[in-house]
């Protein structure tokens, strides 16, 4: 039998295959061939350029900038949603809760023990994009303290809201996010109501964050759940470019502050970066350089950002 022979008889499987859409077991009756046979035949086709499969991209797709942001830093995925040039704070929130949603839905498991950080309108705009699933999850923890003018209703709503929406009981974090002081926070870590939550934040396996810049938003000012002018400026100093949990890092990813000055009671950074599976949701122009410090720091795994973000990203190892 001669190449052209057996090419013959590949590109008639193709065609039948790829093109009048027959099942392989029909082409097999049709051709007197086994199923096994056309099943490595279709396989061929594609590896010997027979068959060549093109992936249609939409022009609000940005899958080569989510590779390579995703080979450039190192995490598991990045989601880009897109957004007009002229896009505001909250259109910007409101897609990538969206698209957050989505990937919940999509992606959680029976059992998982899922932890959420309680201060983020863009963590707020997932949970009201998300429908009840069906899947059940272990447990919806709260990460993040939210005692405090308002911040109880917040906490406490987000925590539950999600709970709800994955079937599972929820732990709430009694403490506030920011402590009078250090020995406040040692205190109520004591205690056994914040310590029995705190001590669960290890088994988390999947961990929702927003990420925060050096300047508190809107909703932690309104909340009470911030620092004030004297200690942002401290954070300034040492080079502080955004949050995680209220932990407050540099452009390396590097805590800046040691724990004995630190009196947030919420997942500790290192904590962050040893939990399996970190989704950070997070987007807007001030938000790029703490979104960089977070990736450099190896504390994200899937990224969900917008496109201005994502393309302010340095891709280049030394940028």
């Amino acid at each position: 039998m001669s190449k052209q022979d057996e090419q013959r008889l590949l590109v008639k499987i193709a065609t039948l295959y790829y093109s009048e859409n027959k099942k392989q077991a029909d082409i097999a009756q049709a051709l007197h061939l086994s199923q096994s046979f056309v099943s490595r035949a279709i396989t061929r086709c594609v590896r010997e350029g027979v068959v060549k499969i093109s992936v249609v991209q939409p022009p609000n797709m940005f899958i080569g900038l989510e590779s390579a942001i995703q080979q450039r830093y190192g995490i598991d995925q990045a989601i880009i949603v897109d957004v007009a040039d002229n896009a505001g704070a909250l259109q910007i929130k409101q897609a990538i809760g969206s698209a957050a949603a989505h990937y919940l839905q999509t992606s959680i498991r029976p059992n998982d023990l899922v932890g959420i950080s309680s201060w983020s309108s863009t963590l707020r705009a997932m949970v009201d994009n998300l429908h009840p699933l069906a899947v059940k999850a272990r447990g919806v923890i709260q990460l993040l303290g939210g005692v405090g003018p308002n911040g109880n209703v917040q906490a406490t709503l987000l925590t539950q809201l999600l709970a709800d929406n994955l079937n599972c009981p929820c732990w709430l974090l009694p403490a506030q996010s920011i402590e009078r002081s250090v020995e406040d926070r040692r205190r109520l870590l004591n205690s056994s109501d914040v310590a029995d939550v705190v001590a669960k934040f290890s088994e988390v396996e999947v961990a929702l964050i927003g990420i925060g810049a050096l300047e508190p938003s809107q909703l932690l000012m309104n909340s009470g759940n911030y620092y004030h002018e004297d200690m942002l400026q401290l954070l300034a100093s040492r080079g502080a470019v955004g949050d995680i949990c209220l932990h407050y890092y540099n452009a390396q990813g590097e805590a800046v502050l040691t724990d004995d000055e630190d009196p947030v009671i919420g997942m500790p950074l290192p904590q962050v970066k040893a939990c399996s599976r970190v989704v950070a949701l997070a987007g807007g122009e001030q938000k790029v350089a703490a979104i960089q410090g977070a990736l450099a720091g190896g504390y994200i795994d899937v990224l969900i950002t917008d496109r201005l973000s994502a393309e302010r990203l340095p891709l280049s190892a030394g940028a």
